[in-house]
């Protein structure tokens, strides 16, 4: 702790005694109300970072239409493609679905690891190996536990059929934490082909800065669990090896395939202060030391929105959209001037937005099918590029967004 704390008052440019008082009264704050995933109308008291225009834009002039392939899932969190075109859906109360030819099969694919399920928690993400047509392998993000004492895990599997096997923990958080909400979860191979995964702060904000704690942060580790020899922490006493990036309250997207070499995240804030990054090795994002939203009472949580040594995001909701995914757009079928954009999934917005992107910069955010299909859980690109959506109910629906005409459409699912 004595480290963390110095390294506090090295960012804020106080005394170490401040900076331990400081930190000692967060950790004896108590965890808030489960509020996870709950926007705002209520705006930060100080001036925001300058936005880009925000267009609503109406149905009338969405020219694509949304294909219904699914529903009646149960509180599902995740899409992933296989390369012949089927598509794996997880189920938070810890089922793995499938869906073939635009039907979902009534058989479920057995040997999912055992979960635990309640509020946030469950099955979370699935990403299939970028080898999976050699190894047939997948990886699954999910909470272990109990309600007292959870952790968020990662397991590799190969799909057999319709059957997991050979299935290996090569992740777990620590430490054990109690409760079920703001757990983070999203998985993504970053461009350097290593596997990472988000992890939120569990509703205990000192978490984020707490460098021998994952929660609050993002890990970086190899498809085996191994550790990278160039995490930024390796060889460390003080950090935990996996850990690559830290300071997040709950990232809820993660990609690193927009052809730019970098790693992105999105995040919800609390009451305010959702948060576009750019993630970079070693960096710390600010939480709960500097944010764009204030606690779900109104009180405030930092007077700062920025500090030397934290890194500032990119773009900020204020008020808060609960983000919930994000992806980058690279295919064929929506207009060109789609390409690069970025994708994310609204839960309290209900609606899909898209962030026009230039140069790594925000410079037009558009935000699409307004209350139309409810809360927004994930968004995904399949590999022949149509944009798939995944609504967040107990009664749950995939979508497919199709445009309207052959003009704009280069290519159609068979």
């Amino acid at each position: 702790m004595d480290s963390i704390t110095s390294a506090l008052g090295r960012a804020f440019g106080v005394r170490s005694g401040f900076a331990t008082a400081f930190f000692a009264a967060l950790m004896i704050v108590a965890p808030e109300p489960s509020r996870g995933e709950i926007g705002s109308e209520e705006t930060r008291i100080d001036s925001l970072p300058p936005q880009s225009d925000i267009h609503e834009i109406p149905d009338g002039d969405f020219p694509f239409n949304l294909r219904k392939i699914a529903d009646k899932l149960e509180s599902p969190w995740s899409i992933g493609f296989l390369p012949d075109g089927r598509i794996l859906v997880t189920e938070r109360p810890g089922r793995l679905r499938m869906i073939e030819g635009d039907e979902l099969l009534p058989l479920r694919i057995a040997g999912v690891p055992t979960v635990l399920s309640g509020s946030h928690s469950g099955l979370l993400d699935v990403v299939v190996d970028p080898e999976f047509q050699k190894n047939h392998r997948l990886f699954l993000s999910y909470m272990h536990g109990t309600p007292d004492a959870a952790t968020i895990r990662i397991s590799s599997a190969v799909l057999d059929g319709m059957t997991l096997v050979d299935k290996q923990v090569i992740f777990e958080s620590r430490p054990a934490a109690k409760g079920l909400d703001q757990i983070g979860g999203r998985l993504a191979f970053g461009p350097d082909g290593a596997l990472y995964l988000t992890i939120g702060d569990r509703f205990q904000k000192e978490r984020a800065q707490n460098l021998l704690d994952h929660g609050g942060k993002i890990i970086r580790i190899n498809t085996d669990g191994s550790i990278p020899a160039d995490n930024p922490f390796v060889g460390r006493s003080d950090v935990l090896p996996e850990i690559y990036s830290y300071g997040h309250r709950n990232p809820q997207g993660l990609i690193g395939n927009v052809g730019d070499g970098q790693l992105w995240s999105i995040e919800q804030g609390p009451k305010g202060g959702d948060e576009l990054n750019l993630v970079t090795g070693g960096s710390n994002y600010g939480w709960p030391l500097v944010t764009y939203g204030v606690n779900y009472d109104g009180s405030i949580i930092s007077d700062k929105t920025t500090a030397p040594g934290m890194v500032d995001p990119i773009y900020v909701w204020v008020p808060s959209v609960a983000t919930a995914s994000l992806v980058s757009y690279y295919g064929n079928v929506m207009p060109d001037d789609w390409r690069g954009d970025f994708l994310i999934g609204s839960l309290v917005g209900e609606s899909l937005i898209r962030l026009r992107m230039d140069s790594g910069k925000v410079v037009k955010e558009e935000r699409y099918l307004h209350h139309a299909i409810g809360r927004i859980r994930d968004v995904s690109v399949s590999p022949d590029g149509y944009i798939y959506l995944l609504t967040d109910s107990s009664e749950a629906s995939v979508y497919r967004i199709e445009p309207l005409t052959d003009q704009i459409a280069k290519a159609k699912p068979q």
